[in-house]
């Protein structure tokens, strides 16, 4: 670095070279001077870093004169600057798998009783250190320009069918062509509003069918769907599931108020959904970490074909600077979530609570709404704000009731329309759909025509 800053720090940035990866304290003071240096542009030699080292007082940390002198008489040759470059990267690597393995084996010593934590905490060390060193690198177009074509002549072969995953609401589905590979998507409303139901909705709709581009028709069952339920309990989600499948009103169900046929007809549904390709995950008060290698886990096990996540801020970031800031925090969670819905190469839908301006002012839901950061309308390629209308058809942001609780019943038999707002569509246009939410069953319909 000293022989040719320029070429050589540009080098080790790009491979994505830490100032951890260095054994020696002092390599790792050097190594930090000559990265802020060429950073602000200055020139590098023995002398100006030290000058640099000298005025922040590094001076005696980095080994003074004689060490960087010996540095900069021990070059050999530039040219094997590459091949150095990953020797510090592997020692380091090393190092790391030494300190999580260590780690692996105090946990387990001191906490017998937690063996599933200890081996999501195992897996998520592992895959963390992993997934340093994989890194994409510069692409010829003549690299990217056949995959590229494929994907044109696929979409002209399914003409009038969905590129992605549709969600099953055709307004919806036309404006975004479906959820696709590696989107991140936000469906975020105040309490109440119905985040879940919708969700829920899209899934039973996933599970049903899919397109086969090679039959040219439509298969059973559909896609793989994965729903980590952070929230509720399977067995609550699938309750909803179940009566808004059977269509069989849930206040029924939870009172216990069902005539031998519809239980009759509650067991049939039962039986349908069992064979669909859902998978549930439970697990409450997760780290991104520990969700992002659940997922990698279900996606190698089961191939899911869309992720759903009920809801982002009850994730944390399991890291120092998120304890210490909410905003940070979540800013964590988001990057994490896209991070994973490249890495797996398949849409994440995330739920996720908006503040309560648009309650107090009675407004529409806006990107600005999201709860606690703004990281999370950067990061996402769709974001879908859900509110109700009030019978004037203005914007209600929450409803007094939540979710599946027993609704006055002239709403109860006719529902209530819903506005949802394509907010930010990275790839497309963005509009307003209307949805007709039915309390009853917890479950979203399209707005019949006449009633648009």
């Amino acid at each position: 670095m000293l022989a040719d800053p320029d070429q050589v720090v540009d080098l080790a940035r790009e491979k994505g070279m830490r100032e951890e990866d260095f054994f020696h304290p002092a390599h790792q003071i050097i190594f930090r001077g000559i990265s802020e240096m060429r950073e602000s542009s200055q020139a590098i030699d023995p002398s100006t870093l030290l000058a640099w080292l000298t005025d922040r007082k590094l001076a005696d940390a980095a080994g003074g004169p004689a060490l960087i002198s010996d540095l900069a008489a021990g070059v050999i040759s530039v040219f094997t600057a590459k091949t150095h470059l990953e020797q510090v990267q592997d020692k380091s690597l090393l190092r790391e798998l030494q300190q999580a393995c260590a780690q692996i084996v105090v946990g387990a010593h001191e906490r017998p009783h937690e063996v599933q934590t200890i081996l999501d905490e195992a897996e998520r060390d592992i895959l963390e250190i992993r997934g340093r060193r994989e890194t994409k690198g510069v692409l010829r177009a003549s690299q990217v320009t056949p995959q590229t074509i494929t994907l044109i002549e696929n979409l002209v072969r399914g003409k009038g069918h969905y590129s992605g995953i549709p969600s099953g609401f055709d307004e919806l589905d036309q404006l975004t062509t479906g959820f696709k590979a590696g989107e991140m998507i936000v469906l975020a409303a105040r309490p109440g509003v119905g985040k879940t139901a919708l969700a829920l909705s899209m899934a039973r709709h996933m599970l049903r069918q899919r397109y086969d581009l090679e039959k040219d028709d439509f298969v059973r069952p559909g896609y793989n769907v994965a729903f980590f339920t952070l929230e509720m309990s399977a067995q609550q989600l699938m309750f909803r599931l179940l009566s808004s499948h059977a269509s069989l009103d849930s206040e029924q169900i939870r009172r216990g108020h069902l005539s031998e046929s519809q239980i009759t007809a509650l067991r049939g549904v039962a039986a349908e959904i069992s064979d669909l390709p859902l998978f549930l995950d439970e697990s409450s008060l997760l780290t991104i970490g520990q969700l992002r290698a659940r997922a990698r886990r279900i996606k190698k096990q089961y191939g899911i074909d869309i992720l759903i996540i009920d809801y982002l801020q009850l994730l944390t970031s399991g890291t120092s600077r998120g304890k210490e800031n909410r905003q940070v925090e979540v800013s964590e969670i988001s990057r994490g979530l896209k991070a994973l819905a490249m890495e797996l190469q398949i849409p994440v839908v995330v739920l996720a609570q908006l503040n309560r301006k648009p309650e107090e002012n009675n407004a529409e839901p806006a990107l600005h709404h999201l709860r606690e950061s703004g990281s999370i309308e950067q990061d996402a390629d769709l974001v879908l704000l859900l509110s109700r209308e009030t019978a004037s058809g203005e914007t209600e942001s929450s409803a007094e009731a939540e979710e599946g609780e027993p609704q006055p019943l002239a709403a109860n038999v006719r529902g209530f329309p819903c506005k949802l707002n394509i907010a930010k569509q990275r790839n497309g246009p963005t509009d307003r759909i209307r949805l007709l939410f039915q309390p009853r069953f917890t479950r979203f319909d399209s707005l019949p025509r006449e009633a648009r």
